[in-house]
């Protein structure tokens, strides 16, 4: 594995190298900084399978620097783990807003970084389906490299990062936060109909229309959120930066009838969603993505349920 670490102390700098030996990585280079980190990248003959990024950098901080890499197409989906001493809610968000997949609080065990990152790159492999390119010219409706329920790496769209990255954020929070935020899931009604009567293209397109949507409805600069398959989108928000989740339904459906790709043009009828009701996030770690995220699905559910029986 080729891994890169920025980071300003020369000190940290010398010893992640040996101290990775100890783990059989030896392939460890360094960078002092985020234009130091960049020329690398751009100058490696080979992209790195990692990147190590400390957050407290002077002049271009490791935030910044998660967003120009992530902006660069090589290094979309390579596991990016971040290194601080800063563990307050803020900053742990606004680091897996940027991009990363992982974060590591100062002073780190070696082997825990060294699981962490073998358990980010071997999820990341397994979860990235086959997406559709700029160039494909397949246009057959229904016919897709991807099943409904895969989790699409959807680019574009600010504050939605990957379930996996979302499940560490959720993990990171002490029980003390986890009275401050609340998820709540947004569904497509029928994604099954937008899946059999659109190109792949298409599809996507549709899928990043409504997270960029969402964003616009919420309204929230510390919500992040992320797909999880088949119409269902995770949102995670502080409690005090809410409106009600039923008028975002209605304000998100309003917006919804009056976007141009997502008005019937391949779905044969007009894309709505159901928003679930919120709930808090469990406390115990050893479950808390996978309840969280099922009890959410579920009020999504609920919610299209209720509004059939009411129809």
């Amino acid at each position: 594995m080729k891994i890169l670490a920025i980071d300003d102390d020369p000190f940290v700098r010398e010893l992640l190298p040996a101290v990775f030996e100890q783990v059989a990585l030896t392939d460890v280079h360094t960078a002092d900084g985020g234009r130091a980190a960049l020329k690398a990248l751009a100058m490696a003959p080979t992209p790195f399978d990692c990147l190590l990024l400390d957050v407290d950098m002077p002049k271009m901080n490791g935030i910044e620097l998660c967003k120009r890499i992530r902006a660069l197409p090589a290094y979309r989906d390579t596991p990016i783990l971040m290194l601080t001493a800063k563990t307050d809610p803020s900053s742990i968000e606004n680091a897996f807003a940027a991009g990363a997949n992982d974060f590591i609080a100062k002073p780190f065990v070696l082997k825990d970084v060294h699981s962490r990152i073998r358990i980010a790159e071997r999820l990341l492999a397994c979860s990235q389906p086959q997406m559709p390119q700029p160039t494909d010219t397949v246009t057959m409706p229904g016919k897709h490299p991807f099943d409904l329920e895969d989790k699409l790496p959807l680019t574009g769209v600010a504050r939605l990062i990957l379930p996996f990255s979302l499940g560490n954020y959720l993990t990171q929070l002490e029980r003390g936060d986890l009275n401050a935020c609340e998820v709540s899931c947004i569904a497509m009604d029928n994604p099954q109909t937008l899946y059999d009567h659109s190109t792949s293209t298409e599809f996507v397109a549709a899928l990043t229309d409504l997270a960029n949507a969402i964003s616009s409805a919420v309204a929230c600069p510390h919500m992040l959120m992320s797909y999880q398959g088949a119409g269902s989108f995770i949102c995670i928000t502080p409690t005090a930066m809410l409106h009600p989740w039923d008028q975002i339904e209605t304000k998100l459906n309003q917006q919804l009838a009056c976007a141009p790709r997502l008005t019937g043009t391949a779905l044969h009828a007009p894309l709505t969603v159901s928003v679930g009701t919120p709930i808090t996030p469990n406390a115990n770690r050893t479950q808390r993505v996978r309840n969280t995220v099922d009890r959410a699905l579920g009020r999504a559910q609920m919610r299209f349920a209720t509004k059939q029986a009411a129809a």
